[in-house]
């Protein structure tokens, strides 16, 4: 085995590659999804390679992940990255506004970009993860609350009368009922399994740690020795009072999750490393968490889910719109397309547009007035204000009665945070603009 590495020099996402064709297949052989980490449980997942030969162009090209490859080839290693389009600090200002933490912008650049594997995503996910665990630990850790029962001459909590008469007059006790609150020991325990990833393979370090998180890790120490099942996990109950925890346990769960695939990956000859995130999840996340904090407050729900049609036929099927806005019955559909998005109508892709007319179609059949209808994309700089005004329709189709608009839109991505808040407001405005055209109270 050769002792030098070769960087093949690194290449954006969703761009073209040129690139052997063998290689080129021993890349996506020695990928697997399972080496995407998940920030959210909002996208299934899918089995997507890596790279896609386009026939057209007769190029391969890189699809929707970012991030580091280290794999054996013809007994020489090699490290094959994806880096993002809009650049580092664009991704980092999008994990910002998902997560509500500030990441440092000036100088995070140069710190996390080096040639160990995966620092800078590594070091992302270090940082997300004590970030949102002092946030979740504003009370305290979660508690369970327990019912004790006490046989005695004491009485602890309140007296049960039914199951005191009898024994009573027979053994002279009392029995009494008290509640106790204890900490939650599955949650703990993820936590603590999660830092001790974090530390070992994340670059996680003590001096990253808040006081509320090294409060946390104290607590926890306990439970290192807990094993825990994904039933346990799934089964986790969260109180009003705890329920920002949740978040924070979902991810340390992913952490864990990606552990545990990666031990098992090693077995492989042929792959030393591998760690991603999906744009597309990024991307949609984003979105879905700017339009909550516009429109929460004005009594629209904003979410996404799953509707099963054809129940009981072979050909049942699932939709999941990515982002739905409803209020009074009234709706938006909207999907979050993470791909190249410019002035050529080959990047309309057809399938985009038959699927979310479909989704239009069924909230329709479910009562529901649809006002709009759009599928929103990352935008390069070449798209202007005009531009973007002739991608709106007011009726569903074009020439059709329809009270329905339809638009393709999107927000300029940059590396600046000053230029970004600019495209996103710019963007909210327009949206605000064609939902007041038609939402009546």
């Amino acid at each position: 085995m050769a002792s030098s590495m070769i960087y093949i020099p690194p290449v954006k996402d969703c761009s073209y590659i040129d690139i052997e064709a063998n290689m080129a297949v021993h890349i996506n052989d020695t990928f697997t999804n399972k080496n995407v980490f998940k920030i959210s449980d909002s996208l299934k997942e899918e089995e997507l390679p890596l790279l896609t030969y386009d026939f057209k162009s007769k190029k391969w090209l890189t699809g929707r992940y970012i991030g580091k490859l280290f794999f054996n080839y013809n007994n020489q290693e090699y490290c094959f990255e994806v880096i993002p389009r809009f650049g580092n600090a664009a991704v980092m200002q999008l994990l910002e506004e998902i997560f509500n933490i500030k990441l440092a912008h000036s100088k995070s650049k140069n710190n996390l970009e080096n040639k160990v594997h995966n620092e800078l995503i590594k070091k992302l996910i270090s940082i997300i993860w004590v970030k949102q665990l002092s946030k979740a630990n504003v009370h305290g850790l979660p508690k369970n609350i327990l019912k004790r029962e006490h046989k005695g001459q004491t009485v602890k909590g309140r007296i049960d009368i039914r199951k005191t008469v009898l024994p009573l007059y027979n053994e002279s006790v009392l029995i009494s009922n008290s509640i106790e609150k204890q900490t939650d020991s599955t949650i703990i325990a993820i936590l603590h399994k999660a830092y001790k990833i974090l530390t070992k393979d994340y670059f996680l370090s003590q001096n990253m740690l808040t006081d509320g998180v090294k409060e946390v890790i104290i607590s926890a120490a306990s439970y290192k020795h807990k094993s825990i099942t994904k039933n346990q996990y799934q089964s986790i109950k969260y109180g009003s009072m705890y329920a920002n925890y949740k978040a924070i346990v979902d991810f340390s769960w992913q952490i864990i999750q990606r552990k545990n695939n990666t031990i098992s990956q090693e077995q492989s000859k042929d792959t030393n490393d591998a760690l991603f995130l999906d744009m597309a999840e990024i991307w949609e996340n984003y979105l879905m968490t700017i339009l909550k904090k516009k429109y929460s407050i004005g009594g629209w729900k904003v979410y996404s889910s799953k509707f099963n049609i054809y129940k009981s036929k072979d050909f049942k099927r699932g939709l999941i719109p990515d982002i739905i806005l409803e209020k009074d019955d009234n709706v938006v559909v909207l999907d979050a397309k993470y791909k190249r998005m410019t002035t050529n109508f080959r990047d309309y892709d057809r399938e985009d547009f038959f699927q979310i007319h479909t989704y239009g179609a069924f909230m329709q059949s479910q009562n529901k007035k649809v006002l709009g209808l759009g599928l929103i994309y990352p935008l390069l700089e070449n798209f202007d204000q005009p531009q973007l005004e002739s991608n709106f329709s007011h009726t569903l189709f074009g020439d059709s009665f329809s009270e329905s608009w339809f638009k393709v839109d999107g927000i300029k991505l940059t590396e600046s945070l000053e230029d970004l808040t600019v495209q996103k407001e710019a963007f909210l405005s327009r949206f605000q603009t064609n939902l007041s055209m038609y939402y009546v109270r």
